[in-house]
């Protein structure tokens, strides 16, 4: 970058010798201005927006700015132009971004970022794509030398197993003897993707070199085993727990990544529409009583649980749980563990226990016993908060297990203040997502305006391709074509219309008429509003609440006649 003429003059002092002070600013200003650049330049091609235009765009803009800077006669109002225009032109990126694939994934490039600048870490020399595996200790297991080492093969085949799934962001990875081998898959936002099946002395090559970097007994075969490892790819590090079990067909492997994190997000995170994020917090910020949280399995009913947890002060509140595998420790929360296959009793026992501390709130993850939904409808009658996890579809499904538990329906209702139901959906990826004119008839059916609904979304089908008809990668959801995921939930209200349908043995049909009452959305209606916002599709919605009472009689798949790259709009029904 030229130093313009005005500006030097500007910089000039009256000996005739140049400002070194007024140089440094213009000079800082390129260096950013230059970085960001690059910058743009590969994070359009990865957003698939168009590179060549965009970078032209820039640097006419830059130069644009030089232009004024040189002209301008005041050093520093030619100075704070230069950085207006360069912004200006910066932002004019970010808005084109933002409106075709959002800004969410850029939180992450800057994190990492700034761990890069501060984190002054000794890095082992890699190539790109290789995983860097070290032992919970910090030391790093450095790659086998030479071809005669016996940890060439464990090497290799942990490699095969884990540098696509980790790059593909999976949250596990499973080998499981099979026929003439082992199988291999992982998992990604809860859809299991299978690999190619591998033979059987990899796999146990494999099993045994994660096993070693583990620090766990490589020579015993059958005894379940865990253990943690960190990984690294691409500058990305990763926990990984490992955990080894052994049948008469072999030895099989586990690895969840980032397990610890898994229950993170905040409850104003998960999804929930505004109305029923400010409907729920309400009630969970009013009297104590009894709330209901469901959801089927691998459905995000633990980190519903987790989050509503996080709603309560654990430090000015005593919070204590019981749980069938403890996911997650707590901070502040007293947690008691049962067994996978805890009986009854041995749950009745534990939740009389529990109550007899007297916590202020008390949290029991799945309830089997009848004694103990009765004791803890006792527990709640005595001004205490409770949180009762349930393996349930709807919201009414769950009210009818409780009161099927619970045995009288008086007592069922008594304390009960609000039920949630919820589901767990995938994210169209918004690099790649293609958008379709819907058939009107088809929108009527899924209760959507025709005169409102121009566009709806799905997946492609077909590869990316660049301008000389190559097929590309989408950096973005590295070709999954689904990146993330995000709940729907439907939220009744257990208000005393709702307990005089209980009282009076009302059917789930008369609960449905005061849900409608309380302008209730099903979920399915709730996951049609976010077809309609372009954040995912109906065969999405359809996947996923396929055994949901109110998806006995899906909507009909949408098969579009064109389907082409279209930018979305802004939701039309925002989420929290």
């Amino acid at each position: 970058m030229m130093l313009p003429a005005a500006g030097l003059m500007a910089a000039v002092d009256l000996t005739g010798y140049i400002s070194g002070l007024k140089l440094v600013p213009v000079l800082l200003i390129f260096l950013i201005w230059a970085r960001v650049l690059s910058w743009i330049d590969k994070d359009a091609e990865g957003a698939h927006l168009p590179r060549e235009i965009l970078n032209t765009g820039i640097i006419i803009a830059g130069l644009a700015g030089v232009a004024l800077f040189l002209f301008l006669p005041n050093y520093w109002i030619a100075l704070g132009v230069l950085v207006v225009v360069d912004l200006a032109s910066v932002g004019t990126y970010l808005g084109m971004r933002q409106r075709i694939v959002g800004l969410g994934d850029l939180k992450q490039q800057f994190r990492e970022f700034l761990q890069g600048i501060f984190k002054r870490e000794k890095k082992a020399k890699v190539s790109a794509g290789q995983v860097v595996l070290a032992m919970k200790s910090g030391t790093v297991l450095a790659a086998p030398e030479s071809s005669d080492d016996p940890d060439v093969l464990g090497y290799q085949t942990s490699q095969l197993l884990l540098t696509d799934p980790l790059q593909k962001n999976a949250e596990r990875i499973e080998v499981r003897p099979s026929e003439g081998g082992a199988s291999f898959q992982y998992v990604v936002d809860g859809v299991a993707y299978k690999a190619d099946t591998l033979d059987a002395g990899s796999a146990s090559a494999a099993i045994t070199y994660l096993k070693q970097a583990a620090a766990l007994d490589t020579e015993d075969r059958r005894k379940p085993q865990s253990g943690f490892v960190r990984a690294t790819l691409d500058g990305k590090r990763r926990d990984l727990e490992i955990a080894t079990a052994g049948t008469t067909a072999g030895e099989s492997l586990r690895i969840s990544v980032d397990p610890k994190k898994r229950h993170e997000l905040k409850f104003h995170t998960l999804g929930l529409l505004s109305e029923q994020l400010n409907a729920v917090q309400e009630i969970l910020g009013g009297d104590p009583g009894i709330t209901l949280i469901a959801a089927p399995r691998a459905q995000g009913l633990t980190t519903m649980l987790y989050s509503i947890l996080r709603l309560h002060d654990a430090f000015l509140n005593h919070i204590q749980t019981i749980e069938r595998g403890k996911r997650e420790d707590l901070e502040g929360i007293t947690q008691t563990a049962l067994s996978a296959g805890a009986t009854a009793a041995e749950e009745f026992k534990q939740v009389e226990w529990v109550c007899s501390q007297q916590p202020d709130t008390c949290m029991v993850d799945e309830v089997v016993n009848p004694a103990s939904a009765l004791e803890l409808v006792r527990f709640a009658d005595d001004g205490r908060r409770v949180y009762v996890g349930m393996r349930a579809g709807s919201t009414f499904e769950a009210l009818t297990n409780w009161r099927r538990l619970v045995g009288d329906d008086v007592k069922a209702s008594k304390s009960l203040r609000l039920i949630i139901a919820g589901r767990v959906m995938r994210r169209l990826c918004t690099a790649c997502k293609l958008g379709y004119a819907p058939d009107p008839e088809t929108l009527r059916k899924l209760n959507m305006d025709p005169a409102k609904v121009e566009t709806l979304f799905q997946a492609r089908t077909q590869p990316l391709q660049d301008n000389r008809g190559h097929p590309i990668l989408c950096e973005f959801c590295q070709e999954l074509r689904y990146k993330g995921r995000f709940g729907v939930y439907e939220v009744f209200v257990v208000n005393d219309d709702v307990r005089q349908v209980i009282a009076m043995g009302g059917s789930v049909n008369q609960l449905k008429t005061v849900f409608r009452k309380q302008h209730g959305l099903y979920l399915q209606e709730v996951a049609l509003r976010q077809v309609e916002a372009g954040e995912t599709s109906v065969q999405e919605v359809l996947r996923v609440l396929r055994n949901a009472n109110e998806a006995q009689t899906p909507p009909p798949p949408v098969t579009p006649s064109k389907a082409k790259r279209i930018p979305p709009r802004p939701p039309k029904a925002p989420t929290a």
